[in-house]
């Protein structure tokens, strides 16, 4: 397959599954707040770091907010995957996980 088609037809593909199953944007769907309980995450970055996500979301044409959220979620996955690998013996971190706390 020539290699400017394939990318293309990537491309397409991709931008039909991304926008099937894209994440809830409150911002641009304001009557979903009632039905998902939000909590706000403040950082504060350096002005390049900042700069730089300006910049990437800019180019990716995504909102930060999707961006910054997706980012979280693949950092915390990737630290539970190496916690589980290398504690997977440490109740504390078993016990942490469990989502059925103060449920009896």
């Amino acid at each position: 397959m020539n290699k400017e088609f394939k990318e293309f037809i990537t491309y397409k593909v991709l931008e039909q599954k991304h926008s099937m199953t894209s994440l809830i944007d409150l911002d641009e769907d304001a009557n979903q707040v009632g039905a998902i309980e939000l909590k706000n995450v403040c950082a504060k970055l350096t002005k390049e770091l900042s700069d730089r996500i300006d910049s990437t979301v800019g180019f990716l044409d995504i909102r930060k907010r999707k961006f910054i959220e997706l980012a979280l979620i693949q950092a915390l996955d990737d630290a539970e995957e190496v916690i589980k690998n290398h504690l997977s013996d440490d109740e504390e971190w078993i016990d942490s996980q469990r989502t059925d706390k103060g449920k009896s």
